[in-house]
């Protein structure tokens, strides 16, 4: 009998990183099953999800792990959320059958709308299905129900007409017809551009590349390109080529045999193994130094790995690659090797920076703004002048930056409507930078970017997690790129 859990995930289980394990790791260790199906109803959950199938392929490889969408507008919802829910059932259902198999549904992850709809389809007879719950005092409990516990309807008909079916239909068909992509928020032609290449290139298993300035949502893309391809069950890992060090880049990419060198306590997996059969995503790929760049080639060329100090293996893995860089630029320099170049830029995504996409600010900025008021349960809104100020501004740490701006001004505002007053715009101007362009022109990574990182370091006292903030990049973004700034002045100093 295949014995199969059906869960939702919620945020206690996206802790795995923090070392905290939530209600469907807890069922797995007391329960054994075959199957896992977790269903999602908002795509941030989704690498939450892929964390899981990590975890579950190291302890638990007899145990199938796959993702099952739940669509709906709203997670408290009842008119959205229940004929979400069914639909996905029946989806579960269709594909893995009601003969020889045993259902397991967990009452514990999710909202306590999709815990009640969950006791609806069971009870209801949608299908056929134990009920559990998971506590930490009280471990994993049975929930039995019996149809003597609910009030009895006397017309089955009437009680359908009551429960608005055309209603919640249309919602439903709304729904399908939205933009599916919520996290590439835009109406520009570019991002429509975009979301168009996402369509075709995400049935296609050839590498694609990403460029766009730092900020501008090369990794959502990059998810968005996994999971509406024919590899979403399996893993999405994501990978900051410039945070990584040259010495260990073959124990971070092909993983390493316990003992195979000192420090190595452990045997430890690659991100190609853990990408096998998913996508790997290597962001800044164009920081990777020529030495790594041979190893990543054969790799490619090859499909197979070898840890070190361990044995040869194949991997089944899609590569999307992307960069703020030029490569065609640097491929001219000699630095980047022109055979990897074309390895990873089979297809190309070019993302617009934020100041190019006109009312797209204001569309991202009244989501950003609606997120925060749903999460602190306090509505507020732009006046016209905090709008108007939005649009002057060229945001050179595009939509990262924006998000930023959008939640300082949101914790400053001292009421419900956000003022231009209460945005905190940290302006790195020509003075503070004191660089003159000449006739000539310039040296953009070797004179304006470093002048850019030490302006940043300078207002933000030697803070790096701030100075990052206010260049709209990532904390461990910024501090790779300023160390091999300082590394290259050194070098050419002579030291």
């Amino acid at each position: 009998m295949k014995k199969i859990l059906i869960t939702f995930i919620g945020n206690n289980d996206c802790l795995l990183k923090e070392r905290k394990e939530g209600a469907i790791i807890s069922i797995l260790k007391e329960r054994p099953f075959d199957l896992l199906y977790i269903l999602y109803n908002d795509t941030r959950y989704l690498q939450h999800a892929s964390d899981i199938l990590l975890y579950c392929r190291k302890k638990f490889p007899n145990l199938t792990v796959r993702y099952q969408e739940a669509e709906s507008l709203n997670p408290i919802d009842y008119n959205l959320v229940y004929p979400s829910m069914v639909s996905a059932i029946k989806s579960i259902m269709k594909e893995e059958g009601t003969k020889d198999v045993e259902y397991t549904i967990s009452l514990t992850s999710g909202t306590p709308t999709m815990h009640s709809c969950w006791i609806l389809i069971v009870m209801g007879g949608i299908i056929d299905a134990k009920l559990i719950q998971s506590s930490r005092e009280d471990g994993i409990q049975d929930v039995n129900f019996s149809l003597d516990d609910f009030p009895q309807i006397s017309s089955e008909k009437k009680a359908k007409i009551e429960l608005t079916k055309t209603n919640r239909e249309n919602k439903i068909l709304h729904k399908q017809l939205l933009d599916s992509y919520a996290d590439l928020i835009g109406e520009h032609e570019s991002i429509i551009q975009v979301k168009r290449q996402i369509d075709n290139l995400a049935k296609y298993d050839i590498p694609v590349f990403i460029s766009g300035e730092s900020g501008t949502g090369k990794e959502v893309v990059s998810r968005l390109l996994h999971y509406n391809s024919p590899r979403k069950e399996g893993p999405f890992v994501a990978v900051n080529c410039g945070s990584i060090s040259e010495n260990l880049f073959e124990s971070e990419f092909f993983g390493h045999k316990k003992g195979s060198f000192t420090g190595a306590i452990a045997d430890h997996e690659g991100f190609f193994s853990q990408a096998d059969k998913g996508t790997l995503f290597m962001d800044e790929v164009g920081d990777l130094p020529l030495p790594m760049q041979v190893k990543l080639l054969r790799v490619l060329e090859e499909g197979a790995i070898q840890p070190v100090g361990g044995k040869t293996k194949q991997v089944n893995v899609r590569i999307v690659a992307a960069s703020n860089k030029d490569l065609n630029q640097l491929v001219r320099e000699g630095r980047f090797r022109e055979d990897l170049f074309y390895r990873i830029v089979q297809a190309q995504i070019s993302l617009s920076p934020l100041r190019d996409r006109g009312s797209d600010i204001l569309l991202l900025a009244r989501q950003f703004l609606s997120d925060f008021s749903t999460k602190n349960r306090a509505d507020k809104h732009f006046s016209d002048a905090a709008e108007r100020k939005l649009l002057a501004y060229n945001f050179p740490g595009n939509v990262r930056q924006l998000q930023n701006i959008v939640k300082l001004a949101y914790i400053h505002s001292q009421s419900d409507v956000i003022d231009d007053r209460d945005f905190i715009f940290v302006d790195i101007s020509d003075n503070t930078l004191n660089v003159e362009i000449p006739t000539e022109g310039v040296d953009l990574d070797n004179e304006i970017i470093p002048a850019y990182y030490r302006a940043a370091m300078k207002l933000a006292k030697n803070n790096a997690s701030e100075a990052a903030r206010l260049l709209g990049l990532k904390p461990h973004t910024f501090r790779a790129r300023l160390k091999a700034l300082t590394e290259s002045k050194d070098s050419e100093h002579g030291k």
